[in-house]
């Protein structure tokens, strides 16, 4: 061939339609797949940089709030020893209690303690600690003595932070000294001079805010701005929060009630799109080049044989002007083959593949008007009688593989072909994993009425597996291929009857049945389930579910249309009463709908299997409360009872029942509303009231079977808790 033909042949490549719409259609499929592949790449570049700056702000944000409550935890440190302090406590046993000056040897222990606990935090936010107690006109501090205009009115009974001055905090006007009238972050508690009770005093840590400046300056690279609140009240605000940013919001470990809010700022998060990442871009577009022009030689040398025949069927049609390439090519192949040739019944050897894929368009609605023409017109779907029937073929396999679908599938499928005849033509396709639709075309419906009865013993004769349930759904006789996709609606309703009357038959499409359309279905229903899933009743429950079979199903003829619709309320009260039970506890256990036809008999089984798992989990998860809820009882009995014993603490109870003494004194608290120590000294007061009333024991002796290690902290604590010494207690 010379390269002036060849170049020619090229040039008219483009003159078909056909041609020009193959390559078009891969142009578009190339175009779509590089905006797609590029805007996926975007995308995912834009968040993926965004959630990058979105998790290191987060991580400067938590950063942040570790270093803060470090600072907290320090403070929280420095009031506890001071609340241990036996120097302190004795002050405060000297001024309240014997209501007596101290001389100066007494305050210079306590300002020398007061200086070593402040020394002992080494830290330099730390500027000051200072003691006062409530009725009392002195502040302690390290290393001074402030006097106040006025005694010091009631203590606080929580922890306080704000940022203020001391003579705002205590609510007076201090003149005399600059430490109490410059504003500090305060963080401030009750003293309890390390007992229960109310607070006696208020200890105070003077932090200094200037210290926070390069923290807060680190952060606002970051954040717009920044809240350190005190329950609902902000202690300390750096920069602005704005209403719609992104906020952090992080509670402190130290104390439940701090908190720090962040908000980042939006210019960290928009994230710069470098020159460079357009790289791949240009990448794809030189794939989709390469890519056109491989599929342009492909069909180059592909359309060649079907241009071929275009010429030749258009050399007898150049006077009646451009058509279809599908007509044309159809019509070509049709004359070429039958009557050039005379081989005219021998077309049906090219349609088998063909006609597969043409069939399974025709019956999914995918098929024009025009193209059913061409293949009715020239038979080339082999339906060349007057009537067809189409049926959807179950296949039903027990804890079948996908695999074993397929296999079943084809062997259903063979034995449906082997039964066509010169009469009745069967052919077949598959509508998906466990469904094959068959159609029988013939010119009597009675027969292939007939036909369609014998193909379920041969069906299961084929399939030889005792656990394969098989089960057809038949559409009415039609006449029109424009209808079989109606006829196809017709097959699927006639097969959902095996709801109500089981797998293994045949069920017949038919309009108009008389059957009841009530079911009953009470309203109170979803209650129950969830009442009887929440309180472990599983006989309560397998009696509704079985009420329900009764009422519809034994003492009543229900329409399949009725079944339908119980089904869906079925689902949607199981799937309701699941949703609640799980909100309410960590059960999280969903419903599926089944969306294959199934019988009555499987989609109640599937229910009341899924109940089960429910109330099983619900069980589970009560009888693991429970147990919890013995340990903690356990716990605080063994503290009361062992309260007296000098040896018990925290850390021995903590090791007897294999806890950590956290959880002891949450458990104390939560149960009792009091502290660990609170409880323990509680009960020691009360056996020594009762040895005080009751015998005539020693004090000494008192003081040891009630667990106090002398009789100096018996009196202390006897008197801080009654308000009298014990021998006063025994005179009355």
């Amino acid at each position: 061939m010379s390269t002036d033909r060849m170049d020619k042949r090229e040039e008219n490549l483009f003159r078909s339609t056909l041609f020009r719409r193959l390559f078009l259609s891969y142009v578009v499929l190339i175009l779509l797949f590089l905006a797609g592949a590029s805007a996926w790449y975007l995308i995912s570049y834009s968040g993926n940089e965004r959630d990058n700056r979105l998790k290191n702000a987060r991580q400067m944000a938590e950063n942040f709030a570790t270093e803060a409550d470090r600072t907290l935890l320090t403070a929280r440190a420095l009031c506890s020893a001071m609340d241990a302090s036996e120097s302190i406590r004795n002050l405060y046993q000297t001024i309240l209690i014997e209501k007596s000056t101290p001389d100066s040897m007494q305050l210079y222990k306590v300002r020398s303690e007061i200086t070593r606990i402040k020394a002992s935090a080494d830290s330099l936010e730390v500027y000051s600690i200072m003691l006062g107690f409530t009725g009392d006109r002195r502040l302690y501090a390290s290393g001074s003595v402030i006097a106040l205009d006025q005694a010091i009115s009631a203590a606080p009974q929580n922890t306080r932070i704000e940022m203020t001055s001391v003579s705002e905090l205590l609510g007076q006007t201090i003149p005399a000294n600059i430490t109490v009238n410059k504003p500090f972050l305060v963080y401030a508690e009750p003293y309890v001079s390390a007992s229960y009770g109310p607070g006696k005093g208020i200890m105070m840590v003077l932090m200094d805010p200037d210290r926070l400046a390069p923290r807060v300056t680190a952060l606002m690279q970051v954040m717009s701005g920044l809240e350190i609140r005190n329950g609902a009240k902000p202690v300390y605000t750096g920069g602005e929060m704005a209403g719609d940013a992104e906020t952090v919001e992080i509670r402190s470990l130290v104390d439940n009630n701090v908190t720090y809010r962040m908000q980042i700022s939006e210019k960290t998060l928009k994230a710069p799109f470098p020159a460079q990442a357009f790289i791949p871009l240009l990448a794809l577009a030189l794939i989709g080049v390469l890519v056109g022009w491989v599929m342009y030689r492909y069909l180059q040398a592909r359309y060649h044989p079907i241009g071929e025949i275009t010429q030749m069927v258009k050399r007898e049609e150049e006077n009646q002007g451009e058509t279809d390439d599908l007509v044309t090519v159809m019509r070509g192949i049709t004359n070429l083959i039958g009557e050039r040739n005379g081989y005219r019944e021998k077309m049906i050897t090219i349609t088998p593949y063909a006609s597969h894929g043409a069939l399974h368009q025709l019956l999914s609605g995918s098929l024009e008007g025009n193209q059913i023409r061409v293949l009715r017109e020239e038979q080339f779907l082999g339906l060349r009688n007057g009537y067809y029937m189409v049926g959807i073929v179950n296949l039903a396999l027990r804890g079948a593989a996908e695999q074993r679908y397929r296999d079943i599938q084809t062997l259903a499928a063979q034995a449906l072909t082997d039964m066509g005849s010169d009469e009745m033509t069967v052919v077949t396709c598959p509508r998906d994993a466990q469904n094959l639709y068959a159609v029988v075309n013939g010119e009597d419906p009675e027969k292939m009425t007939e036909l369609f009865y014998r193909m379920l013993p041969a069906i299961e004769e084929a399939l030889d597996d005792e656990n394969a349930a098989v089960t057809l759904g038949v559409s009415r006789p039609g006449t029109e291929l424009e209808q079989l996709r109606e006829a196809c609606l017709q097959a699927a309703s006639a097969l959902e009857n095996m709801i109500l009357g089981g797998r293994g038959s045949v069920y017949f499409y038919e309009e108009g049945r008389e059957e009841s359309r009530e079911y009953y279905f009470p309203a109170n229903t979803r209650e129950r389930m969830v009442r009887a899933l929440r309180e472990g009743q599983e006989q309560e429950l397998t009696a509704l579910m079985d009420t329900l079979w009764d009422r519809n199903f034994r003492k009543a003829s229900l329409s399949p249309e009725a079944v339908r619709h119980l089904v869906d309320e079925l689902h949607a009260c199981v799937s309701g009463a699941l949703r609640e039970i799980s909100e309410q506890s960590t059960t999280h256990i969903r419903v599926e709908r089944i969306r294959e036809p199934a019988t009555i008999e499987e989609i109640f089984a599937y229910y009341r299997s899924t109940l089960a798992e429910t109330m099983k989990a619900c069980t589970e998860i009560r009888e693991t409360e429970m147990e919890g809820e013995e340990l903690e009882q356990a716990i605080c009995t063994y503290i009361e009872e062992h309260a007296l014993n000098p040896e018990l603490s925290l850390t021995a109870v903590a090791d007897h029942f294999g806890v950590s003494g956290k959880l002891v004194g949450t458990v104390c608290k939560n149960r009792t509303g009091k502290t660990y120590l609170q409880i323990v000294h509680d009960c020691r007061i009360q056996e020594a009231v009762r040895l005080l009333e009751e015998t005539d024991l020693s004090l000494e002796e008192i003081a040891e079977k009630c667990g106090f290690s002398n009789v100096l902290t018996f009196r202390r604590n006897f008197k801080a808790a009654m308000n009298k010494n014990p021998s006063d207690y025994r005179r009355e």
